[in-house]
């Protein structure tokens, strides 16, 4: 959250700079906005995988103990559909780890 909200700011503050004819100083800040949102970015996705392998460890580990019987059942329907469900279920897993867990139901 809070990257998101350094991202916006610079995003105002370059705005604020090319109105004002200060491009150079816009490109500056504008690089520096988007440094901040990737950063935040993987940050947050480490986080998350994290808090995933904490919990439940790997897609190995679900397959083994949870009752993934709805999932398949969304599966014979549409593979994306599964994937969602698993990633909404599961969050945190990648989403190589939910499409081989799907496939490989």
């Amino acid at each position: 959250m809070m990257w998101t909200i350094l991202s916006a700011i610079s995003a105002v503050i370059t705005l604020v700079l090319v109105l004002t004819d200060n491009s150079t100083l816009a490109i500056g800040v504008a690089l520096l906005g988007l440094f901040v949102a990737i950063y935040g970015s993987n940050r947050d996705k480490a986080r998350r995988e994290q808090r995933f392998r904490d919990q439940f460890h790997s897609a190995a580990r679900i397959r083994e103990t949870h009752d993934l019987g709805h999932i398949r059942l969304l599966r014979d329907d549409s593979e994306i559909v599964a994937v969602r469900a698993v990633r909404r279920e599961f969050p945190g897993i990648s989403l190589s780890d939910a499409v081989g867990l799907v496939r490989n139901l």
